[in-house]
């Protein structure tokens, strides 16, 4: 299965402000997008949504501390028959966690349309 970490909305981030202002990630939004364009898409990942704040546990435990940033996608080597070119690897997984690769990635492996160039 492949997993898709992605940002809660509605996160508040001392290290900008104090005040209490919420933020959402742009990154994560971006591919939350193309997955309401393909729900098809969504329903072969499993996403699962972490807070802002670090350590993001889950992440780590997969592919390590310095890799936490979302969205990241996440598969085993063994389970990925696809071209792992752009993807990075901390064994036994491979992920990729820039987001216009990420759709790249996900548009290509279901056949459902790319982003225009």
């Amino acid at each position: 299965m492949i997993k898709l970490f992605l940002l809660h909305p509605n996160f508040a981030d001392t290290a900008v402000d104090n005040s209490g202002q919420l933020y959402f990630c742009p990154d994560c939004a971006l591919i939350e997008g193309f997955l309401s364009y393909y729900p098809e898409v969504r329903a072969q990942l499993e996403i699962i949504y972490v807070q802002f704040s670090k350590p993001r546990q889950v992440i780590v435990d997969l592919i390590g501390e310095q890799n936490q940033g979302c969205p990241v996608l996440v598969m085993e080597k063994k389970d990925n028959s696809d071209n792992a070119d752009h993807f990075k690897s901390a064994h036994p997984y491979l992920f990729m966690n820039t987001p216009a690769a990420i759709i790249q990635y996900l548009a290509k492996k279901f056949q459902v349309g790319l982003p225009h160039p």
